[in-house]
């Protein structure tokens, strides 16, 4: 699929045809802002498939979770917090 950078004036007087040419779900969009990326534009068919997949790899989480024992939200941050100081130290090294 083609990305294409539109500037947001660009987007706002030629909307029209951004929907056509995004509709066929070969082109996205990303419009720009002074050069800052600010919104992506994509077919409904793509935005589905996204949703989909990520609605997916949250059950996977939420199967996950489920078969784990229970843990006080300050033990998961400070377990999450040293692998994160561990994974740094190698990267470092």
């Amino acid at each position: 699929m083609e990305i294409k950078k539109v500037p947001a004036l660009e987007a706002r007087t030629q909307f029209g045809k951004i929907l056509k040419d995004v509709y066929g779900g070969e082109v996205a969009v990303l419009v720009e802002k002074s050069g800052v990326p600010m919104v992506g534009i994509i077919s409904a068919q793509e935005f589905q498939r996204l949703i989909a997949e990520r609605d997916a790899r949250f059950e996977v989480i939420d199967r996950i979770r489920r078969r784990l024992p229970s843990a006080m939200d300050r033990e998961v941050d400070r377990d999450v917090r040293r692998a994160l100081t561990e994974v740094r130290r190698r990267r470092r090294a």
